[in-house]
C-alpha cells in the first residue's frame, strides 16, 4: 500500500510538471481543441502538489538543477517556500547543490532566503559548506542573514571555515560577517579553521580582526587547537598576530604543553621563539618538558632544555621529567636530560626515584645511564623497596647484574623486612637469586614475620632455589614467628622434590610449629601422600608415625573423586553452583552498567569524554571466580584506557582520510612505529579496601582494520543480533579504534598493538548465561588450575586466551548444543580446542629454521583480526618451546581430571546473599583519586559529592577554627545531599567536636540512629538484563544513601587531631600498598562516634559489632571498631581472625589495644587470659 500511495504521489507530480511545460511551450494554434482526456488532466494538475516525504514539482526541478522546469513552475505560481518535511525549501536544495541559475530564478521569484531548515541550516549556510561560490555571492546580494546560526550555533562563516572554503570565506567575510560567532561549544571560526590546519582561511579571518585569543568553552584557543594538531603554517600566522602564547584551557594546559605533549616539533619550536612560558604547568603540575619526556618525543625535549626548561620541575605526585623519561624507557631522553644536569635522585611523593622506576620497568640501557650519571643505588621508596628489591621482584636479570656491579646494598630490606634475595626467592627466579647469592646476600636474612628466603622458595615450590640456598649454607631449620620450618610450609603444600632436598640436607624432620603440628602430620592431614612416604622413610620417630596413622590412611573428603558424577550430572552440579553465584546473563548485565557509570563519573570529574572503563570489570563476566556480586578479586583489577587527544595513526591501503597524512604499515596487528616503549599498562597495586589499577595510554586509529567476524559471506553461529552490534562499534564515537603501546615478541620499540577492546567488551556482553559460565569456567582452570603457584604452576597462557577460545566457541559452537547439561562437554572441547592449537603452534615451530627473525610463543590466531596472531605470556624467545611444551603437557592432564578440577571449582565458589545483594561503591573504587575545583553550585551533582566530602575532610585536619573556617565548613558540609547522609552527618558531628561542641555531636549522631545505608544493590534472581541499565544504577545511587565508603589520595595522612587516639588511629585507614590512599567508612564512623559519645542503648550498639563480627562483607574499619569496642573476648578473637586474613595495616596496634584493655579483666580468670594471648 505505501508503494501505491508513494507511486500515486510520483506520478501526481509529473503530471503537475507536464502540465507546466505544455502550458508554455503547447501546441501550435489550431491543436488545442483537439486534446484528450489525459491532456486535459494533465493542465488541470496542482503544480504544489507534494509527495509524502514533502518533495514539490519546484522542490524537485531546483534538486535536479532543471532551471527551464523550474521558470516555468514559477511562472504557474508554484510556491517558491514550500518545504519538505525535513524543512528544505527549494532555494535550500538547489543552493546544497551549487545550481547557481536555478538559486537566481528563486531569488527573483522572492523566495525567502532565510528559511531555515529543520537542523536551522539556511541556504547560505549550506551552500557555504559545500564551497558554492557564485551561490554564496547571489545570496549575500539578497540580503540573506550571514550571521544566522544553525541549531549548533555554527554560522555560514563558521562552516565555510571548518571545509577551508577560501572564496566562500572572503565573500561573507566582504559581507562584514561576525568573524568572532561562536557554535553552542564555544568555536569560531577562527578555532575551526586552525583545528583543521585551512592556512588560508585562518589568515583571512586573522585580517579580518578575529579575536585569535577566542577561546572554546573548554578553554582552548586557536592557537591551543592548531598547536594540538600540528599545523605549523596556522600556528606562525597566529603568532605572528599577537595571539596569547600561554593562554591555557580548562586543564590549565597551554599551546606549548599540547604540542609538546603531542610531539610537534615545529610547533614546538615556534612557540618557543615567541616566548612561550616553557615551565608553564597543567592543572596536575605536568611541565611541556614532562609531557615531552614521558612520549619520549627526543627533539622537543632538547629544544625545551635548550630554551631553559625547568628539568627538575614536578608534578603533583612528584615525578620529574628523568622520572617519567626512566619510566617509560625512553633512554636518548634520559641521556639528555641528564646532561643539562637534572638531579638523578629526585623522588616522588612514593619515594621511587629514576633509578628505580627504570629498575621496575627493566629498562636497562636507562638504568646503566643513570648508574653512569652516579644515581643512589640504594636510595628507597617510602615503603623500603631499593632499585634492585624491585629488580629482582621483577625478573629484570640485566638490571640485577648492574646495580650489583654498582655496589647496592643487597640485603637492605623494606618495611616489612623483605630483602631483594627474599622477593627473588619468592619468585622462584634462580638466576637472580645465583647472581644475589654471588654477590654475599645474606640467604638467611628474616622479614618481619621471621620468613627466610629459604622458607618463602619452599612454600612456593621453587626447587632449583631451594637447592641453591641450601647449597649456599642457609640454615634449613630457620623458623617464622609461628614455628613453622621450611620443611613444614613444603610439606603443607605438597612439594614432594624440595621436601626431599631437605630431607638429603639432614633437615629436622621433627621440628613442631607453635602448634605442635610436625611436617609429617600436616602432609598427611592434606593427603600429600608422597611427601608422607618420603618423612616417614627419612626414620621419624614411631610415635609421630603413630599419632599420624589415621590422617594417612583417612584422606580428607574433598580429594576423593572415586565415584566421579558423569558429565550430565556434573554439568547440572556446575551450572547451578555457578547460578547460586551470581553468574548469570542478568547479574552480568548489571555489572556493565556499573561499569558505565563508574565510567559517566569518571569522565563527569575529570571533565572529558576519552577515558574509557574496559576489561573484565566493564565487560560482565570474570571480574570475580567467586560470586558476580560487584566486588572484584584480590588478584584482578579495573582497566582504564585513555585516549590521547590529538593522536592519531593511519594505516597504509586503509586510510581515507583527507589531508594525506603520514600512514603506517599493518602487519601482525600492529602499526609499525619505532620509538614507544612496549609497555601497555601503568598498574597501581590493590589491597582489600580497593582493587588494583591498570591505567592504560591508548592514541586513535583512523579506522579498524577488517574485522574476520564481519567478513562477507562468513558462516557463523554468533547471532545476527550481535554481529549487527560489533558493526555499530565500528562506527561508534563511543567506541574508536585505538592502538597501545605494546608489540609482539621481541619487537618492542618498533611497533604498536592495535586494540579491539571495544568489540571484546561488546561480544562478551552479548553471552547468554550458559556462554557466560563456560567463559568463568575456563578462565578459573587457566587462571587458578593450570597458571596459579597452587595448582600446575604453568605459566604461558593468560585470560586473553581464554576470552579468544570462548569467542571461537560461540562462533563455532550450533545454537542447539548450548544446553546446560552440555556445560562439562563444552568445557572439554574448549579445552582441547586450546591444546589443539598450542600443538598446532609447537610443530610449525619444529618445521621452522631456527632464524633471527623468528617468533615464537605464537599460540593462536586473534578471533577478531584474523592476520594476527596472540603469544604466550612472558616466555622470552629462548624459553617458547619449553613453555609450550609444558602447557601442553598441562593441558592434556587437566583435560583427564577435568571432573575432579570442576568438583574443586564447584566448592570454591561463593552463593549470592539471600537478597542478592550487587556491590558498588563508586568513590571506593574511582579510578583518578586527583582532586578538582569544587563546583559554587548548591545543588551538586552525584559525582560533585566525592570532591566536597574530601575538602571536608582536608579543612577538618586543619589548625584553624576562626569563625570564618567553621561557616564556610559548615556550609560545605551542608551541600551534601541525603544519598550521603552518613557522610554528611559524620562530617557535621566532626566538625562540632572540631570547634568544642561535644552536645551538637551527640545530638548529630543521635538524630541519626536507627538509619541504614544501602550496602548494595538487591538484585533478585527474577530480575532480568533488560533491567540492568546505566540509568537504572545511577537511579539507585541518586534515592539512597549509596556514598557512604571512599578512597582518597592526600600526600600525607589527614590528623583529626580532636578524635581521641583509637579513632584517630582508625579515621582515615592508611593503604598498605605504598601509595598515600587513604579509606573512610562514615557509616562505621557514625558508628564509632555513637559508641564513643555513648549516644546509642549498649545493647543496640551490641547488636551492631556482633552483626558486624558475623557478617561476610564487613570492611577493615567496621572490624577495627567492633573489636574496640565488644565486650565478648571470643567474638574479638573471630574479628582479629578476620583482619589477620585481610593483612590489616593496624594489626599489632590493634592487639597492643586489646592486651591493654583485656588485661586487667583477665588477671582473675586464667581461660580468659589463655585467650588473651592467642591475640
Amino acid at each position: 500500500h505505501r508503494y501505491g500511495a508513494e507511486m500515486e504521489a510520483l506520478w501526481r507530480i509529473l503530471t503537475a510538471i507536464a502540465a507546466v511545460l505544455m502550458q508554455t511551450f503547447g501546441r501550435s494554434a489550431g491543436q488545442s481543441e483537439g486534446l484528450d482526456g489525459t491532456e486535459l488532466d494533465i493542465l488541470e494538475a496542482d503544480v504544489n502538489l507534494q509527495r509524502n516525504t514533502g518533495e514539490s514539482p519546484l522542490y524537485i526541478a531546483s534538486q535536479n538543477g532543471d532551471h527551464q522546469v523550474v521558470s516555468s513552475l514559477i511562472k504557474a505560481q508554484a510556491d517558491v517556500n514550500l518545504q519538505e518535511v525535513d524543512g528544505c525549501s527549494p532555494l535550500y536544495i538547489a543552493s546544497q547543490n551549487g545550481h547557481h541559475q536555478v538559486v537566481s530564478s528563486l531569488i527573483k521569484a522572492q523566495a525567502d532566503v532565510n528559511l531555515q531548515n529543520v537542523n536551522g541550516c539556511s541556504p547560505l549556510y549550506i551552500a557555504s559548506q559545500e564551497g558554492h561560490h557564485q551561490v554564496v555571492s547571489s545570496l549575500i546580494k539578497a540580503q540573506s542573514d550571514i550571521n544566522l546560526q544553525n541549531v549548533n550555533g555554527c554560522s555560514p562563516l563558521y562552516i565555510a571555515s571548518q571545509n577551508g572554503h577560501h572564496q566562500v570565506v572572503s565573500s561573507l567575510i566582504k559581507a562584514q560577517a561576525d568573524v568572532n560567532l561562536q557554535n553552542v561549544n564555544g568555536c569560531s571560526p577562527l578555532y575551526i579553521a586552525s583545528q583543521e590546519g585551512h592556512h588560508r582561511v585562518v589568515s583571512s579571518l586573522i585580517k579580518a580582526q578575529a579575536d585569535v585569543n577566542l577561546q572554546n568553552v573548554d578553554g582552548c584557543s586557536p592557537l591551543y587547537i592548531a598547536s594540538q594538531e600540528g599545523h605549523h603554517q596556522v600556528v606562525s600566522s597566529l603568532i605572528k598576530a599577537q595571539a596569547d602564547v600561554n593562554l591555557q584551557n580548562v586543564d590549565e594546559c597551554s599551546p606549548l604543553y599540547i604540542a609538546s605533549q603531542n610531539g610537534h616539533h615545529q610547533v614546538v619550536s615556534s612557540l618557543i621563539k615567541a616566548q612561550a612560558d616553557v615551565n608553564l604547568q597543567q592543572n596536575t603540575g605536568e611541565s611541556p618538558l614532562y609531557i615531552a619526556s614521558g612520549y619520549g618525543h627526543h627533539q622537543v625535549v632538547s629544544s625545551l632544555i635548550k630554551a631553559q626548561s625547568d628539568v627538575n620541575l614536578q608534578e603533583v605526585d612528584g615525578c620529574s621529567p628523568l622520572y617519567i623519561a626512566s619510566h617509560n624507557g625512553h633512554h636518548q631522553v634520559v641521556s639528555s636530560l641528564i646532561k643539562a644536569q637534572a638531579d638523578v635522585n629526585l623522588q616522588r611523593n612514593t619515594g621511587s626515584s629514576p633509578l628505580y622506576i627504570a629498575s621496575q620497568k627493566g629498562h636497562h640501557q636507562v638504568v646503566s645511564s643513570l648508574i653512569k650519571a652516579q644515581a643512589d643505588v640504594n636510595l628507597q621508596r617510602n615503603t623500603g623497596e631499593s632499585p634492585l628489591c624491585i629488580a629482582s621482584q621483577n625478573s629484570h636479570h640485566q638490571v640485577v647484574s648492574s646495580l650489583i656491579k654498582a655496589q647496592a646494598d643487597v640485603n637492605l630490606q623494606n618495611v616489612n623486612g623483605c630483602s631483594p634475595l627474599y622477593i627473588a626467592s619468592q619468585n622462584g627466579d634462580h638466576q637472580v637469586v645465583s647472581s644475589l647469592i654471588k654477590a654475599q646476600a645474606d640467604v638467611n636474612l628474616q622479614e618481619v614475620d621471621g620468613c627466610s628466603p629459604l622458607y618463602i622458595a619452599s612454600q612456593k615450590g621453587h626447587h632449583r632455589v631451594v637447592s641453591l640456598l641450601i647449597k649456599e649454607q642457609a640454615d634449613v631449620n630457620l623458623q617464622e614467628v609461628d614455628g613453622c620450618s621450611p620443611l613444614y610450609i613444603a610439606s603443607q603444600n605438597g612439594h614432594h622434590r624440595v621436601v626431599s632436598l631437605f630431607i638429603k640436607a639432614q633437615a629436622d624432620v621433627n621440628l613442631q610449629g607453635n602448634t605442635g603440628e610436625s611436617s609429617l602430620y600436616i602432609a598427611s592431614q592434606n593427603a600429600h601422600h608422597q611427601v608422607v612416604s618420603s618423612l616417614i622413610k627419612a626414620h621419624i620417630d614411631s610415635q609421630e608415625v603413630a599419632k599420624s596413622t589415621f590422617a594417612v590412611e583417612e584422606p580428607p573428603k574433598q580429594l576423593d573423586f572415586v565415584c566421579s558424577p558423569s558429565d550430565s550430572e556434573l554439568s547440572h552440579q556446575l551450572h547451578s553452583a555457578l547460578e547460586q553465584s551470581g553468574f548469570t546473563e542478568s547479574r552480568a548485565a548489571l555489572q556493565s552498567a556499573a561499569a558505565d557509570v563508574l565510567q559517566q563519573i569518571l569522565r563527569s570529574r575529570l571533565n572529558v569524554d576519552n577515558y574509557f572503563v574496559v576489561g573484565s570489570y566493564s565487560e560482565g563476566w570474570g571480574n570475580s571466580l567467586t560470586t558476580l556480586d560487584g566486588r572484584t578479586d584480590a588478584n584482578s583489577d579495573i582497566d582504564v584506557m585513555h585516549l590521547i587527544p590529538g593522536r592519531e595513526y593511519h594505516q597504509k591501503s586503509l586510510c581515507e582520510c583527507d589531508g594525506a597524512p603520514e600512514q603506517h604499515e599493518l602487519v601482525n596487528g600492529h602499526i609499525q612505529c619505532s620509538g614507544f616503549a612496549s609497555n601497555p599498562a601503568d598498574a597501581t597495586d590493590g589491597c582489600t579496601l580497593r582493587p588494583a589499577l591498570d591505567n592504560v595510554s591508548a592514541c586513535g586509529l583512523c579506522r579498524y582494520p577488517p574485522i574476520a567476524p564481519l567478513l562477507p559471506n562468513r558462516v557463523s553461529n554468533i547471532p545476527h543480533a550481535v554481529l549487527e552490534a560489533l558493526r555499530k562499534v565500528l562506527t561508534s564515537a563511543s567506541s574508536p579504534c585505538h592502538v597501545v603501546y605494546a608489540a609482539s615478541p621481541d619487537r618492542g620499540g618498533e611497533e604498536l598493538r592495535v586494540s579491539t577492546s571495544f568489540l571484546e567488551n561488546r561480544m562478551l556482553r552479548s553471552l547468554t548465561t550458559l556462554q557466560g559460565q563456560l567463559f568463568v569456567t575456563l578462565k578459573y582452570l587457566v587462571k587458578k588450575v593450570i597458571c596459579h603457584k597452587n595448582g600446575f604452576n604453568q605459566q604461558g597462557l593468560k585470560s586473553y586466551h581464554v576470552k579468544t577460545i570462548t569467542f571461537r566457541m560461540v562462533d563455532e559452537t550450533p545454537v542447539e548444543q548450548w544446553k546446560k547439561e552440555n556445560l562439562v562437554s563444552l568445557t572439554r572441547q574448549s579445552l582441547q580446542m586450546l591444546l589443539d592449537c598450542v600443538e598446532k603452534s609447537r610443530e610449525q615451530d619444529r618445521q621452522t629454521p631456527d632464524t633471527p627473525d623468528r617468533s615464537r610463543g605464537r599460540i593462536m590466531n586473534h578471533f577478531f583480526l584474523s592476520d594476527a596472531a596472540i603469544y604466550l605470556k612472558g616466555a622470552d624467545k629462548e624459553r617458547a618451546d619449553q613453555h609450550l611444551d609444558g602447557i601442553m603437557s598441562t593441558l592434556r592432564t587437566v583435560i583427564d581430571r577435568l571432573p575432579q578440577l570442576l568438583q574443586q571449582f564447584i566448592g570454591s565458589l561463593r552463593p549470592v546473599s539471600d537478597s542478592g545483594t550487587f556491590y558498588f561503591h563508586p568513590f571506593q573504587i574511582l579510578p583518578d583519586l586527583r582532586p578538582k575545583p569544587l563546583t559554587k553550585s548548591s545543588t551538586l551533582e552525584y559525582y560533585q559529592i566525592y570532591d566536597v566530602v574530601r575538602e571536608c575532610l582536608v579543612r577538618l585536619s586543619r589548625s584553624d577554627c576562626s569563625q570564618r573556617s567553621q561557616e564556610s565548613l559548615t556550609e560545605l558540609i551542608a551541600r551534601l545531599p541525603d544519598c550521603a547522609l552518613s557522610a554528611r552527618e559524620a562530617l557535621r558531628a566532626l566538625a562540632c567536636l572540631k570547634f568544642g561542641y561535644r552536645e551538637t555531636a551527640e545530638r548529630v549522631v543521635s538524630s541519626c540512629s536507627g538509619h541504614s545505608v544501602s550496602r548494595g544493590i538487591a538484585w533478585s534472581r527474577e530480575k532480568s538484563a533488560t533491567e540492568a541499565t546505566a540509568e537504572f544504577v545511577m537511579r539507585h545511587l541518586s534515592s539512597r544513601d549509596s556514598a557512604w565508603k571512599f578512597c582518597f589520595e592526600f600526600d600525607q595522612r589527614p590528623k583529626l587531631e580532636f578524635l581521641t587516639g583509637a579513632l584517630r588511629e582508625c579515621f582515615p585507614l592508611g593503604f598498605s600498598n605504598g601509595v598515600v590512599h587513604f579509606y573512610m567508612n562514615f557509616d562505621a564512623l557514625l558508628w564509632a562516634l555513637r559508641l564513643e559519645l555513648r549516644t546509642d542503648r549498649e545493647a543496640r550498639a551490641q547488636d551492631w559489632i556482633r552483626e558486624v563480627a558475623e557478617r561476610e562483607d564487613s570492611d577493615e574499619q567496621e572490624l577495627l571498631v567492633a573489636a574496640l569496642n565488644s565486650s565478648n573476648l571470643e567474638q574479638v578473637q573471630e574479628i582479629v581472625k578476620k583482619l589477620k586474613m585481610m593483612r590489616a595495616d593496624l594489626l599489632n596496634w590493634l592487639k597492643a589495644r586489646l592486651q591493654e584493655k583485656w588485661s586487667d579483666q583477665t588477671q582473675e580468670v586464667p581461660s580468659k587470659k589463655r585467650k588473651l594471648s592467642c591475640l
